[in-house]
């Protein structure tokens, strides 16, 4: 089969010089990633667009080792419950044909829950395609190619096709593009909001090795800005299984190499496109896994949180929060607002897992401390002035092999057995001299448990630390 080309002349040029010009003009020198690529993340939008976003993913991967690129697209004409495949043959552009890596297709296509050969997927898409004349500048036409499409739902199963292609790309020389463009058609501002958001969150993603969490932030972040676009990323699918393979390949950060939107290009910011080049790569030492928030983050964090305590004290009801322009509030977050009075505990609400945005989980559960823990009374005028707050951003939850694993005044401790839970932020270290007390308080005083329950085998232990802040 050989599958001809349907953007051309349409989403770049069809004549073989003219495009291999145009291409090349937009392969500039770029500094190389820090880390070790993975994959890289490139748009596939028409290249007066996104040609410049494109050349910057392009550049950067000229001189990497590589005899097959996968190439994870969105799947635009049609609804697939898969991964679509073609799984032989070879696609054509003005610039020559590119041949299918079959025995890597066929490797993938042994799953059939995760994949098929559906060439009619492919007949008149352009995610992939329009990939391909900007591999040939740089591989000309020897290297193969496995296409691959995705628009599933299913973040499991995505996640799963993405550990099955980063599985199969083992021992060969090959690396992936994910084909996707971000946000469509919101306003300048509110796309570079969302895009800004969306590339933090494929970040934090590959740090805390959640490819789910990816998933989660986009759904967040489309239930704020619905009404301004279509969607926060064409190729949510793709990107969420690209993290997969890097995931499985190793890599644990992604490096933005540029961002972009068609507004900046056109110069009519009132309908946009957004684009981005990233690289999947794999650093050392291995980034932590929770949220960087500058002082200046958490200054406006603790001062959301008391405006979020004087509405709700007037008004029965904490403020709903709008898309933010600092990326990381849009982040999902599990969050913890501690109240003191006088030194002495007033008010402790909070999440092991993210529930919503930073912004939202801030907001929530200020209120919440203030007038919702059963220990106290609600929070009055009185007391509003005086009281402190201090904000804790945990980092995902990680189970431990035991006890011992658990470290004295850094791990807070989340521990279960049964039905019966609790935990202690690590903050309540300054209680404990011996490690030893500390998890049996936990145990009774928190989980309802005998106070020796973390010596059991059937009680599971996790830990996490988190990013702890006060007013002054």
């Amino acid at each position: 089969m050989i599958r001809k080309p349907v953007v051309a002349g349409r989403f770049y040029d069809a004549d073989p010089a003219a495009l291999r010009a145009a291409v090349s003009a937009f392969l500039k020198p770029c500094p190389p990633p820090t880390g070790a690529v993975k994959g890289f993340l490139a748009p596939h939008a028409g290249y007066s667009y996104s040609g410049a976003a494109a050349g910057a993913a392009f550049a950067r991967v000229k001189d990497l080792p590589f005899d097959t690129l996968v190439i994870m697209a969105t799947g635009h004409t049609m609804p697939l419950k898969k991964g679509a495949l073609v799984s032989g043959g070879s696609f054509e552009t003005p610039l020559g044909r590119l041949e299918i890596d079959s025995a890597l297709c066929a490797e993938l296509l042994k799953d059939k829950y995760l994949f098929e050969d559906l060439p009619r997927a492919h007949a008149g898409e352009h995610a992939v395609e329009v990939q391909l004349p900007f591999l040939q500048a740089i591989k000309g036409s020897d290297v193969k190619i496995v296409p691959v499409l995705f628009n599933s739902a299913d973040a499991a199963l995505l996640g799963k096709a993405g550990q099955a292609i980063g599985r199969a790309m083992k021992g060969r020389r090959a690396l992936f593009c994910v084909s996707s463009d971000l946000s469509h058609y919101p306003p300048g501002d509110v796309a570079e909001m969302s895009d800004r958001s969306v590339l933090l969150a494929l970040r934090q993603a590959m740090r805390n090795s959640s490819p789910g969490y990816f998933d989660l932030a986009n759904r967040l972040l489309l239930a704020k800005a619905a009404e301004f676009m279509d969607t926060t990323a064409c190729g949510q699918a793709a990107m969420t299984a690209g993290a997969a393979a890097a995931l499985e390949l190793g890599g644990n950060d992604f490096e933005l190499g540029l961002y972009t939107h068609s507004g900046k290009i056109s110069g009519d910011d009132t309908s946009v496109v957004g684009y981005g080049a990233g690289f999947f790569t794999e650093v050392s030492p291995k980034p932590a896994g929770g949220m960087e928030l500058s002082g200046v983050i958490k200054k406006e964090l603790l001062e959301l949180a008391r405006k979020s305590i004087s509405v709700c004290l007037k008004t029965g009801k904490t403020p709903a929060q709008q898309l933010c322009s600092r990326p990381e509030l849009n982040q999902p977050a599990a969050v913890f607002v501690t109240l003191t009075l006088g030194g002495r505990l007033r008010g402790c609400i909070g999440s092991l897992e993210p529930r919503g945005t930073l912004a939202d989980m801030v907001s929530s559960y200020a209120g919440a401390a203030a007038f919702e823990d059963p220990r106290f009374e609600p929070v009055g005028e009185a007391d509003l002035e005086k009281i402190k707050i201090e904000i804790s951003v945990l980092s995902p939850l990680e189970i431990t092999a035991g006890p011992e694993a658990v470290k004295k005044g850094v791990h807070g401790v989340y521990i279960k057995s049964g039905s019966r839970s609790g935990t202690y932020l690590p903050q309540v270290w300054e209680h404990f001299d011996k490690k030893e007390d500390f998890l049996s308080s936990l145990c009774s005083e928190k989980a309802g448990l005998a106070p020796g329950a973390w010596k059991e085998r059937s009680t599971v232990i996790y830990t996490y630390t988190v990013d702890h802040f006060s007013e002054d």
